[in-house]
């Protein structure tokens, strides 16, 4: 992935140890007052996410989880939608596939008694409103590519690094 991607996922090997780069990030987002970051703290796992009115329905959030490793810390990031977001999107696509099953089911109820079949009709709005929220999917990923590179950014002042360079690098010594 040479590309920030919607979801881009990306892990490197740092040679700090998991305290001082979960002190090194959380200090910097403190820090940084100008990019309307928040950092919270949960065992292993950093969340950068904007402040509330920074924030709109598009806006990502960066998860850090990191875990020992014998040449350093594994440090695995994923910048992507809120949680609210992909409640959202998977509430929204269980509805039209609820109303497909339902015209499905109503217009062949309704062929069998030998009654005219409109229950079908309702297989159109079950085809576009998926489309709809595609295309809702794209234009968010269209609008989050600014603060996708910010919370990249952060991270990479943070660590003095550029991690997603370092990231390609190492998988590809992996291979």
């Amino acid at each position: 992935m040479s590309v920030l991607e919607f979801r881009p996922r990306f892990r490197f090997v740092s040679p700090m140890n998991e305290q001082e780069l979960l002190g090194r990030i959380k200090d910097h987002v403190q820090g940084t007052s100008g990019h309307g970051l928040l950092c919270r703290r949960s065992r292993s796992q950093l969340t950068l996410r904007f402040e509330e009115k920074l924030r709109h329905a598009w806006t990502p959030q960066l998860d850090i989880h990191l875990e020992k490793e014998t040449e350093g810390t594994l440090v695995r990031c994923l910048i992507g939608p809120a949680p609210n977001i992909w409640m959202l999107f998977t509430g929204g696509y269980l509805f039209w596939s609820f109303v497909a099953v339902v015209g499905i089911a109503l217009g062949v109820s309704q062929q069998t008694v030998n009654e005219d079949p409109w229950g079908y009709w309702l297989l159109i709005p079950s085809a576009l409103g998926p489309l709809v929220m595609v295309w809702m999917s794209l234009e968010g990923k269209r609008r989050s590519r600014d603060e996708m590179r910010t919370l990249n950014r952060t991270v990479d002042e943070a660590l003095g690094c550029d991690c997603f360079r370092l990231a390609m690098e190492q998988d590809a010594n992996a291979r």
